[in-house]
Formats: C-alpha cells, structure tokens, sequence
C-alpha cells in the first residue's frame, strides 16, 4: 500500500478511535490482528465484479487493516489494484475496453473504419493520453501529434487546419465514448487509451456516429462504475468540455466556495488529480451549498500525490456530497490533524471513508497520540458516527463502540436506501 494512502487511513482512524484520549487498556489488552490480513475476494466483492470477460479477479486479498489491494489477470497482462474505489474504476474500464472490442467486429464500425483508413490524418495518438500532462488544454496534445506526424498532412496552412480541425473531432469523441462507458478519458491504464484512440480516430475521421456504435454492441455499453454518485452536471461537463474548459469552471468553483488562492493553485496543479477525478471532486462539493469550510476538503486533497489517494479522495468527497444530500444535516468540515471530518446542525460528528477493511492491529495504538492531541480540543458533541463503504472487524467495532462510535458498515448501500 502507499504510503500517503495509509498514512490518511491511519489518521483516520485514530482521530476517530482517540478523541483526545489513550486506548483504555482493556482495549490495549486485545490480541491486535497480523498484517497484511488474508481476505477472500468473494467476502470483499459482489459476485458480479468478480469476473468479466476480459479479467479475473484473484481469489485471494491482502488488507493491511485500512485498505485492500486486489491481483487481476487481464487479457492485457496482469493487474495489481491498490483500494476498491481504484478497483471499480479499473473494473469500469475493463468492461468498456470488452464492449469496444465487440463493437470493433462489427459491419458499423468496420465500414467506419474503411473510410477513416482512406482519410489523410491517421493517428489519434497524444489526444488526452498523457493523463498526467493533459490538465491545461487539448491543444497541447494537438501540439504533440502535429510535431511528430508532419508527413501525414500538407506542409501548406490549409493541410495543417485540415489536421487540426480532425484532431480536435477525434478529442471531442474520445470524450463522448468515455461519457457513454463511463470511464475516465484521461485515465492512465494504457489499454483503456488504445481503445478509445482507435474508437475516436475511426469515429472522426470515418463517421461513426456515437448512437450507431453503441446500438452495435450487444447489452450497450458497459457500466459506469467510476463514476457512481456523480451528478448528471459533472457527467455532462465531462463529455463537453476540454481539459482548460474544466480547468476554468473548477477554479471558480472553488472561489464561490470560499477556498484560498495558495490551496487552488495547489490543487489544480496536483498532476495526481486528472481533469476527470479534479472535476468529480469539485463537484460533489459544489453539490453541498451552505456547507462551511469545504476549503479543508481541498487543503487535504492538494497533497495527495498518487492516483489511488486521488479516487480515494475523490470517492469520499462524493459520499460526504451524498450523505448530506440523503440528510441535509451537514453544518460544516472540521480539521482532526489534517484528516478533514463532518459536524451536524445537531452537533453529531460524522466520519465518511471509503475504507474497505478495518481491523485492529499494532497501528491503532502506533498511531495514537499523534493525532489525539488535535481532537482533543474540538467542543464536546451529540454523538459520533463513522461510516465505511466495507466493513470492520468485530475487535475493531468493540473498540470504536467502548469510545462512543456507532459504526456504520457497507455506507454506499445504506445510503442509497434512505
């Protein structure tokens, strides 16, 4: 597991184990549990996540008694998958990239791709596949394609215009396939990019429709697992829009919600963070207007340097936005060493994370004072809550419940059915 990915996991939970106190040494007496704890995928999955047409999911899981890291064997080489949010999302992927190649076998997308073989510009490449370095413009990645396929277009001004109007078609696409599959545009699993290039380069330069595509795939397209929760608003901005379009209406939206310049500039420039997951992000926040201090969310989300920490985030943000949708209760964030947390109208302090496994182990008590002094001096409360999208272990939940936490196991589901 990475380490800035455990590192928030453990804060987490020792901010909520502690509230500004030691373990009581009952607790302290407990065998603490081995890591990394051996899990069944079928335990930890859904029946149908757990195999597709191009992917297996390994029976066995490691836990280090936060998070969950997942082995896949893929038609494209084997997988290793740190959390279940970045799980779904791969998952998500690996099912478009099968409806893809059905919809590669069939006469729509075959005469298609006739016409667009015939065309004078013959590559998609760089349009949005530099995940990491796609976050300003997609003329930046027009810029790309332009310097290194020079004999594929006309060296007069109306050969080069001719390629750049076909390459921003072929973006403009790429995007509105992602939208269909629900997947994420920018992504950085490499075989998810092959596919959409081809599928964009066939559709702008050989007039495959997206309604024609995706009636030629048996069952339509795959399901949108990475972007579960998601408003219809942020989907569609997705689709519409280019990387500096969303660059732009992601940064006054975090103006509107009242987060300083420094902390914007930081998180927009965190490469961790590609337009896709930077834009969910933002708007499950925007989603909760009145909400005070959203800027913390963003103060956490600026350092968060790797990809799984960044849908870790990203997922959080839109179970808080859910939460508060379901209840309307949320009054504000508050700040438990950095860990960003959630007080009700009612004085309840609430806890949402996409945990997948919580288990007792040595780090809960490692961990312990380094964040009990910061929750220490927070008011007293009504009631504390914590919600995790798996489960917890019965020590761990005997342990939270003696500090006064209801645990709230399986949070996505419970919260769907309110």
């Amino acid at each position: 597991m990475s380490g800035n990915l455990r590192g928030i996991a453990l804060c987490t939970i020792m901010a909520l184990v502690l509230c500004g106190s030691v373990f009581a040494s009952a607790a302290l007496s407990q065998e603490f549990q081995k890591t990394p704890v051996v899990l069944k995928a079928s335990d930890a999955l859904p029946a149908d996540l757990l195999q597709g047409p191009n992917y297996s999911v390994r029976s066995t899981v490691l836990s280090d008694g936060f998070i969950n890291t997942y082995d896949l064997d893929t038609s494209y080489g084997p997988l290793k998958v740190e959390s279940t949010p970045l799980l779904l999302k791969r998952i998500g992927e690996l099912r478009a990239i099968a409806g893809i190649e059905t919809l590669k076998k069939s006469d729509v997308y075959m005469n298609a791709f006739r016409q667009a073989a015939a065309a004078p510009v013959r590559t998609a490449e760089g349009l949005v596949q530099d995940p990491r370095g796609t976050v300003s413009d997609v003329m930046s990645g027009i810029g790309r394609v332009v310097s290194n396929v020079s004999t594929a277009v006309g060296s007069g001004p109306s050969g080069r215009q001719d390629f750049l109007n076909s390459a921003l078609g072929q973006a403009s696409y790429k995007r509105q396939y992602a939208a269909e599959f629900g997947v994420d545009p920018y992504s950085s699993y490499a075989p998810l990019q092959k596919e959409l290039n081809d599928i964009a380069w066939t559709a702008a330069s050989g007039g495959l429709t997206v309604k024609a595509a995706m009636m030629a795939i048996p069952g339509g397209a795959g399901i949108a697992l990475g972007v579960a929760g998601s408003a219809d608003s942020a989907v569609s901005l997705l689709r519409d829009r280019t990387p500096a379009e969303l660059a732009a209406i992601n940064e006054n939206s975090l103006v509107a919600m009242g987060v300083s310049d420094a902390s914007i500039r930081a998180f927009m420039s965190n490469t961790a963070f590609d337009p896709y997951e930077q834009t969910l992000l933002v708007n499950a926040l925007a989603e909760m207007p009145g909400v005070r201090d959203r800027s913390l969310f963003i103060d956490a989300a600026a350092f968060a340097f790797e990809e799984p920490l960044a849908v870790f985030l990203r997922v959080r943000a839109q179970l808080i936005s859910l939460y508060n949708a379901k209840t309307r209760a949320v009054q504000r964030f508050i700040d438990a060493d950095g860990v960003p947390l959630l007080l009700t109208k009612s004085g309840k302090l609430i806890a949402i994370f996409p945990l997948d496994y919580v288990a007792w182990t040595s780090h809960f008590a490692r961990k312990a004072q380094m964040v009990g002094s910061a929750v220490k001096q927070m008011p007293g409360f009504s009631g504390k809550e914590l919600w995790v999208t798996g489960k917890v272990d019965p020590i761990a939940r005997k342990a939270l419940e003696a500090k006064g936490w209801k645990v709230q196991e399986l949070a996505r589901e419970k919260l769907a059915r309110m």
